[in-house]
């Protein structure tokens, strides 16, 4: 999992200065005999890279637990997104909370990063400021976003969550300009198939028991109904059926714009 971002790639590396150990032999000038001289080190780990390190462990967690508390971690996330909108919308920016608690410079600046670009966000009209997130894999930013630990502020979600957005308009926008009217639409379900697959289980939660098999049939209907008809009908189009790309807007979430494909793929596919 790619979790590299440039506010972390200075800070991820452990502050060591020294560790317990028991001397191979005896030093010059001390005692000899069974009694062995230990010097006691510490380890520090800087905020930043306890970050990254509960977020490395995000999936293994997320495996290990029941369909029913991942539905409610989906759920929290979403709830949590919205709720830190409408605070920021509100102008509500006095509290403590708002930045992490840790003296660590990278964490720091990656927090007020984040709440620049959540403030921005906010304004009218809004103003595009800096996601810090920008480029991050995506199961990283997931992992963020459905952080139940406590480890990231709410405003380092939300910008998670902005980028998260972001990425899958691209994608869903791509599907939803190839979709055919009347034509061969089995790519599309395939490509929905292919998104689904890479979800992590939190968000593979968000969706009814049997959705990837529902759509797996939708594809090998559509692979068994393409031929020259179909080929014909496709290449018969006017401009006017050609589907815009700027279908989606910023208020749907990742399973709305999935489901808006979905539906259009459906709609238009050969019958």
């Amino acid at each position: 999992m790619d979790i590299s971002i440039k506010s972390y790639q200075a800070s991820t590396q452990a502050k060591v200065s020294t560790q317990e150990k028991v001397p191979s032999s005896n030093p010059v000038n001390l005692p000899s005999g069974d009694a062995a001289i230990k010097t006691t080190e510490t380890v520090t780990i800087s905020d930043s890279a306890r970050a990254l390190y509960a977020l490395s462990n995000a999936d293994d967690k997320q495996a290990s637990m029941s369909n029913r508390d991942l539905k409610g971690q989906y759920a929290k996330g979403q709830s949590d997104m919205y709720n830190f909108g409408q605070r920021i919308a509100g102008g509500n920016l006095n509290s403590e909370d708002l930045l992490p608690k840790t003296d660590d410079p990278a964490r720091l600046a990656l927090g007020q990063q984040s709440l620049d670009y959540a403030i921005g966000l906010s304004k009218l009209p809004p103003e595009k400021l800096p996601n810090p997130f920008e480029g991050m894999a995506r199961n990283g930013l997931s992992n963020i976003v459905y952080d139940d630990s406590g480890t990231y502020t709410d405003a380092e979600r939300y910008a998670a969550y902005g980028e998260l957005s972001k990425q899958d308009e691209t994608y869903f926008s791509k599907l939803y300009a190839n979709i055919t009217n009347g034509g061969d639409n089995s790519e599309i379900f395939k490509g929905i198939m292919d998104y689904f697959d890479d979800l992590p289980g939190v968000e593979k939660a968000a969706y009814p028991d049997g959705f990837r098999d529902s759509i797996k049939s939708l594809y090998q209907e559509q692979l068994g109904q393409s031929g020259p008809l179909a080929l014909l009908r496709q290449s018969t189009e006017n401009d006017s059926d050609k589907l815009s790309p700027s279908f989606f807007n910023k208020e749907q979430s990742p399973e709305q714009m999935l489901q808006a494909v979905l539906e259009k793929a459906i709609a238009l596919s050969t019958v």
